[in-house]
């Protein structure tokens, strides 16, 4: 792990939460990059901590798939082939498709006016003239909007399985383009998306969905193979 990465020293009550949301955005973010050996005591030193709340962020992101742990030979971040990204989007999928047959047409109105915000923000975005920039917030929105429409459904446990499937999704987006660039189909199925939930007609929020989220994955998985061809193995 390099020396340059900068860590926050910490000093609260609930130590192991806020080590776990560093490392996480720092992984995310590929600040850590994929495959690299986290340095548990350079860590500690720089973060102020003792090894008993680091082991509890570790294990957290250990079940999360972000960082593997290996008794002998050290933690490493995880590093995703195409294989594993594939299963990963397959699963989000499932999951979010789950999520909209849980709603239904049951989805409370404030509920959905916050859902649109997302979208209508993501809009602006989307006209950004210099989209290498604007790109990161967009991601981070496209992140938030999804996570919210699973929230819909009040399902706890389908809302933790789905954010650490589209962790792994956003973390190849990252690493493997600069910016989308199928922005505008992507944002035109968003705005789709949000227009069947008003109409409160879940088929028709499902079949858009479907159909988002598969182009989403043959685009993301085009762009791994041409960056990085080894990703394969």
């Amino acid at each position: 792990m390099s020396t340059d990465t900068n860590f926050p020293r910490i000093n609260s009550p609930k130590i192991s939460e806020v080590i776990y949301d560093i490392l996480r955005e720092k992984i995310v973010s590929h600040e850590i990059p994929q495959g690299e050996r986290l340095d548990l005591y350079e860590i500690e030193k720089r973060l102020g901590v003792s090894r008993t709340p680091l082991k509890e962020a570790l294990n957290r992101l250990e079940m999360e798939g972000l960082i593997q742990i290996f008794p002998r030979s050290g933690t490493y971040v995880t590093n995703a082939n195409v294989e594993y990204i594939i299963e990963s989007f397959d699963l989000r999928r499932i999951l979010e498709l789950y999520a909209v047959e849980l709603i239904g047409t049951e989805a409370k109105e404030e509920s959905l006016i916050e859902l649109k915000k997302i979208v209508d923000e993501m809009g602006v975005l989307a006209k950004h003239p210099e989209m290498e920039l604007a790109y990161p917030q967009y991601l981070k929105l496209d992140h938030e909007f999804h996570r919210k429409l699973v929230a819909l459904s009040g399902n706890q446990r389908l809302r933790d399985a789905h954010e650490r499937e589209n962790l792994h999704a956003q973390m190849a987006r990252i690493r493997y383009r600069s910016y989308e660039r199928e922005l505008d189909v992507a944002q035109e199925e968003h705005e789709r998306i949000m227009q069947a939930f008003l109409a409160r007609d879940p088929i028709l929020v499902a079949n858009i969905l479907d159909a988002h989220l598969q182009r989403a994955k043959r685009s993301l998985l085009n762009d791994m193979v041409t960056t990085f061809p080894q990703t394969h193995s």
